[in-house]
């Protein structure tokens, strides 16, 4: 039998929606310091300040809980690039604002970047497939397709790129960047010696140049 099945079936908290937002918090702070290895339900209980009897009350378990990070993220990331006027930008203008746009979600939250990498080593293990999710992935990527077509057609963008590979290594470079620097400094003896909006300018302006006809 498993933990979940063994578990006494806890009395239901008083603020259940309260409950459920503290344990969700927990988690998502306990993946972000940890990862999905790292992480046990009891410390998420224990941060959340509920019995883990609670928590198997309303998840699954910890694989459940990490997917709730993950579709959290991604909604409101798409939700976010979705906002930039594509259609109103030259398409300079355009990619940029989406460069900017995923660059600044993964600075302003560390740990997008810390789920990003977890789960690449985990061959996105944790990922589900839902339809709002996709409903948003399929608007964002026509609409940086569209965009990629227009530059093409006015031979401001190489023939040869796409808006698949743009989205690709937009958070390959970005990742890269804010999370593996201090690493690279280390291993390599040598300082970027740049202030975080120099490394962001950078970043973003070598994505641009490979763009470019």
């Amino acid at each position: 039998m498993t933990d979940e099945q063994t578990l006494p079936r806890p009395r239901r908290p008083r603020d259940p929606t309260a409950t459920i937002r503290n344990i969700l918090e927990a988690a998502r702070a306990e993946f972000g310091a940890n990862g999905f290895d790292g992480t046990k339900v009891e410390h998420i209980a224990r941060r959340a300040k509920v019995s883990k009897q609670i928590v198997y009350f309303y998840f699954k378990g910890k694989d459940e809980l990490y997917w709730e990070l993950l579709k959290d993220i991604s909604i409101k990331t798409n939700e976010r690039l979705l906002r930039i006027p594509f259609e109103d930008l030259a398409p300079e203008q355009a990619v940029r604002a989406y460069l900017e746009g995923v660059y600044d979600v993964y600075a302003e939250d560390p740990i997008v970047g810390m789920v990003s990498l977890d789960q690449s080593m985990h061959d996105g293990a944790q990922l589900r497939s839902i339809n709002q999710i996709r409903l948003l992935q399929t608007a964002l990527a026509e609409r940086l397709a569209e965009v990629v077509r227009r530059g093409q057609a006015e031979g401001v963008f190489h023939a040869d790129i796409d808006s698949n590979r743009i989205e690709f290594m937009t958070v390959i470079i970005t990742v890269g960047c804010l999370s593996s620097s201090t690493m690279l400094e280390r291993y390599s003896g040598r300082s970027w010696q740049q202030k975080p909006e120099d490394t962001r300018a950078f970043a973003l302006d070598f994505i641009m140049r490979a763009l470019r006809r």
